[in-house]
């Protein structure tokens, strides 16, 4: 949705007045008057995109999503300076960066969330337009604030829950996080009465109703709501638009889903929209930048050997042969990473394959574990912090894995439905990997396809920053968040290659402190019902 950035960029935060409590996302004193500003439909938009706005990142040109996976087993930042590696290393705390400007970026789309909802009636008081959109700008503030809150609980745990615009001075304690998982999905049922299946073009990319039933059944996931989850995830897979068909689909080309040529297609539920030449206002961002010119995002080779072969078997390292090994009889020691599923190499620049401009690509020693990332990656860019290209927060894909995995660990299931909602995902036209039934077989039990859809998970969002919300619900961190290893760039560099695994990050994960963040160490020391007793278990 580029037009409402544009609007976005020229009234910024500043009509927003003492929405909130919390230091961190206090606005500015000299704001509009809300009495004043909210005095028409149009000034309502407005204030519902400077809640849109809010959703863009922590810090300026910086994509989440991705920093997110560097703090997983999936890849390694080697710069300090990004604030990410404190967290794969496990050694984050109160005052970690990170987690401070990912509290206040909530806590700010929270507020302005909050002051139109609390504004709206009056914008509608002196003038009645022709086309009354009230309960649908009503509706996408619900589902932003929901947005907000479900990443606020799923670092932190209980959070400050805050309903209303409040002064300044106020504060709140810590809100039980079943409370706000209550309101949460009690706000998105309400939002998706209103919100319309599909826009006009020039409105794309706001809030529809698919993507308030799909965060809603993607909170009921997280938080062991199953039964539930699987029946909301249905709606949006049955969902269909005002001439009958289908609402989404797997956009049949998967590398070339993640590029600015091909946004808001079929498979796209929910995303950030970005636009170019407006870095200044955040509204632009560094992917390009930090994945092909400066290489700080590094793929570990835990993630590529993830990645099957294109015939559906496992590869694991043998650290007594020093060699990659399969079962599969065509898999070659010596090219390890050939002929593997095709989601590798569209997410992956390995050694040898095509960089992307027509050139093959040799790691140098800037290549801190000899890959590069291709997903995300449009090589037609030539300029540094200039990158548009949307950043996909759900999409179709996630949909029919999250129902997968919501009717396998509810119970009851149909096994052979489950085993065709990952063949959708397997079966994608750039993709083809085995069905389900023709490599690990049928009536598979719970144990089986649970093992199943956590690797489909891992290699189809690879870089998109879902990993370590999985590594959190799934109760997996020590057994995955072990040190980071990569490929050595002389030896990959040989021919053939030589892939031996040498490790780039130490690493630690205490399950009893790291599945969730701390509470950021100035909320705890200006807000008077957050103490030091009440932070995060270990820190």
């Amino acid at each position: 949705m580029k037009t409402y950035h544009k609007i976005v960029a020229l009234v910024g935060s500043a009509l927003m007045l003492g929405s909130c409590a919390d230091y961190l996302v206090r606005e500015p004193q000299d704001a509009l008057d809300p009495a004043t500003f909210f005095s028409s439909q149009e000034n309502a938009v407005i204030a519902v995109n400077g809640i849109y706005n809010a959703a863009l990142e922590p810090v300026k040109g910086r994509t989440y999503a991705i920093d997110f996976d560097c703090m997983s087993d999936n890849m390694y930042n080697y710069s300090r300076n990004q604030n990410t590696q404190e967290f794969g290393q496990g050694t984050h705390g109160s005052s970690s960066v990170y987690a401070l400007n990912f509290w206040s970026r909530g806590y700010r789309g929270i507020s302005r969330a909050n002051t139109l909802l609390a504004w709206l009636d009056h914008c509608y008081e002196i003038t009645v337009p022709a086309t009354n959109i009230k309960d649908r700008l009503r509706s996408e503030a619900l589902f932003l604030r929901a947005y907000f809150y479900s990443e606020l609980i799923d670092f932190f745990g209980d959070v400050p829950m805050y309903l209303e615009q409040v002064d300044l001075a106020d504060s709140k304690p810590r809100t039980p996080k079943a409370q706000v998982v209550e309101q949460i999905l009690g706000d998105l049922e309400e939002a998706a009465k209103y919100l319309p299946v599909t826009y006009a073009a020039e409105d794309t990319g706001r809030a529809t109703r698919g993507a308030a039933l799909a965060l809603k059944g993607k909170i009921e996931l997280y938080n062991g709501m199953y039964a539930q989850a699987a029946e909301t995830l249905k709606e949006v897979i049955d969902l269909k638009d005002e001439n009958g068909a289908l609402r989404y689909d797997l956009y049949p080309l998967y590398r070339e889903l993640f590029l600015p040529q091909n946004e808001n297609n079929c498979e796209v539920i929910f995303d950030i929209q970005y636009m170019k030449n407006a870095y200044s206002q955040g509204l632009t961002h560094q992917l390009y930048t930090f994945t092909y010119e400066w290489n700080s995002y590094c793929p570990t080779s835990a993630l590529a050997e993830s990645y099957y072969t294109k015939n559906g078997y496992p590869v694991s390292w043998n650290a007594e042969t020093q060699l990659y090994e399969s079962a599969d009889p065509a898999f070659d020691p010596t090219y390890p990473y050939k002929d593997r599923d095709p989601r590798l190499d569209q997410s992956i620049i390995m050694p040898g394959t095509d960089n992307g401009r027509g050139a093959i690509f040799l790691p140098s020693s800037s290549n801190h574990t000899g890959m590069k990332i291709r997903k995300w990656n449009d090589y037609t860019e030539t300029e540094k912090n200039n990158s548009e290209h949307n950043i996909i927060l759900i999409r179709f894909a996630d949909v029919l894995l999250m129902r997968a995995e919501a009717l396998v660990e509810s119970g009851t299931f149909d096994e052979a439905e489950v085993r065709e909602l990952i063949d959708r995902v397997r079966q994608r036209p750039s993709v083809m990997m085995p069905k389900v039934e023709d490599i690990e077989g049928t009536e598979l039990d719970a144990n089986a396809l649970r093992a199943i859809i956590r690797h489909e998970r891992r290699v189809e969002f690879a870089f998109e920053g879902t990993r370590i919300s999985d590594i959190r619900r799934w109760r997996i961190g020590p057994e995955v968040m072990t040190d980071a290893y990569g490929y050595k760039y002389q030896d990959v560099r040989l021919n053939p290659p030589k892939y031996i695994p040498y490790k780039v990050d130490t690493r630690s994960f205490n399950p009893n402190r790291d599945y969730l963040w701390p509470i950021p160490q100035n909320e705890i020391n200006t807000n008077p019902f957050i103490n030091a007793p009440d932070q995060n278990p270990g820190y």
